[in-house]
């Protein structure tokens, strides 16, 4: 599901812009995409703080396709895939053992605000990429004869082992949670974004 936002202003209305010269057509198209902007910009504002992930994470998975002409709408989409655990503030935990030692014993997560603890998840710090530094994973199975020969020591052979990338939510599931609500704020902004700008062209 997307935010669709475009001019409604029933069969009379549009029957007097379609009067007007195209001088109007030109305003209520560059209001329905300034519209677009402004909500696809208070979208990545909110779900970044919603879920406590940056903004610049977002951006590329929250996508606008802009108005192609006066009578068309702005459309507000976000990707269906969960963003990968690592994308959210976590840290790895240890458990001290003999001589100094440490193990690993979960990993600390905080999606939404609440920071949770995942026992026997770790984290790969060559997968991934500089964004994530490392994606974290959860063994689904017992240790392969690769393992336990290090051939899958450090993510070096993760096709060959049983564990599995975990992930959080996904931006389209974060969108849809809220969408009656940018609806309604796509259809307010649009109304006030026509009147500055046929303000602007004197009409």
């Amino acid at each position: 599901m997307s935010v669709r936002v475009g001019f409604r202003g029933g069969r009379e209305a549009l029957k007097r812009l379609e009067a007007v010269d195209e001088k109007a057509k030109r305003a209520v198209l560059m209001a329905t995409n300034d519209t677009g902007e402004t909500l696809r910009a208070q979208i990545l504002r909110e779900m970044g703080a919603a879920v406590n992930i940056k903004r610049n994470t977002l951006r590329e998975r929250v996508i606008l396709t802009r108005a192609a002409s006066w009578s068309g709408q702005v459309r507000i989409w976000a990707r269906r895939k969960g963003l990968v655990l690592s994308h959210f503030p976590h840290r790895q935990l240890y458990r001290k053992q003999k001589k100094g030692k440490r193990r690993r014993a979960g990993v600390q997560v905080n999606v939404s605000g609440r920071t949770r603890i995942l026992p026997g998840a770790f984290i790969v710090e060559s997968a991934g990429s500089g964004s994530t530094n490392g994606l974290i994973f959860i063994r689904t199975g017992k240790r392969s004869k690769a393992e336990r020969l290090g051939m899958a020591a450090d993510g070096g052979d993760l096709s060959r082992t049983k564990i599995q990338a975990l992930y959080g939510p996904s931006p389209s599931q974060i969108l849809n949670s809220k969408l009656p609500d940018y609806q309604a704020a796509g259809q307010r902004i649009l109304r006030e974004e026509i009147v500055r700008q046929l303000k602007r062209t004197k009409l």
